[in-house]
């Protein structure tokens, strides 16, 4: 049981990264236009890589097959992850997500995730709660540049394939 729960902890930490095949808007579109906005990446997510706050000390984590692994709370992911449109790479993605919860739920990891995303135009910042579940779901909480005072919400999806993908989409509020 410990094994299977470390193996689906492992899949869901591989992180907070973004999906999509366009969908809207080019990543330069101005936010503050009176519409609404939608930015959609494909992503390549990073290797996986976890801060393991134990008792004897700080460990790092680069594998989910490590034999070791078993995240706790205040254990800390970290990533930067490779955006794409049509195979070229338009951007990048990086951040924390900070486990906050291990319970015999599904699913069993809860976090507290921040990312920000560098587009070509600027900037888009998130927060919010997530699990290891393959879609995560965060707050637009400020930009910089085009998207400067943005907000909205974003939807990574991990497609769980063996070349780490998956999507992004970026749904900016009119302000």
């Amino acid at each position: 049981m410990r094994r299977s729960l470390v193996a689906v902890v492992v899949a869901g930490l591989a992180v907070v990264t973004l999906t999509g095949a366009s969908a809207g808007a080019s990543a330069g579109s101005p936010v503050g236009s009176g519409r609404d906005r939608t930015l959609s990446f494909d992503v390549q997510f990073s290797g996986f890589f976890l801060l393991d706050f134990g008792p004897t000390g700080v460990r790092e984590v680069p594998s989910v097959a490590d034999p070791d692994l078993s995240p706790s709370r205040g254990d800390q992911i970290v990533f930067e992850d490779t955006l794409l449109r049509g195979g070229t790479v338009v951007g990048s993605g990086s951040g924390t997500c900070t486990v906050t919860a291990v319970v015999a739920a599904d699913p069993p990891i809860a976090l507290a995730c921040q990312v920000t995303y560098q587009l070509p135009d600027g900037q888009v910042a998130a927060q919010g709660r997530a699990s290891n579940a393959p879609v995560k779901n965060l707050a637009v909480v400020g930009g910089t540049g085009r998207y400067s005072g943005a907000s909205g919400e974003l939807t990574v999806t991990e497609n769980g394939d063996e070349a780490n993908t998956g999507s992004l989409v970026i749904r900016l509020d009119r302000h």
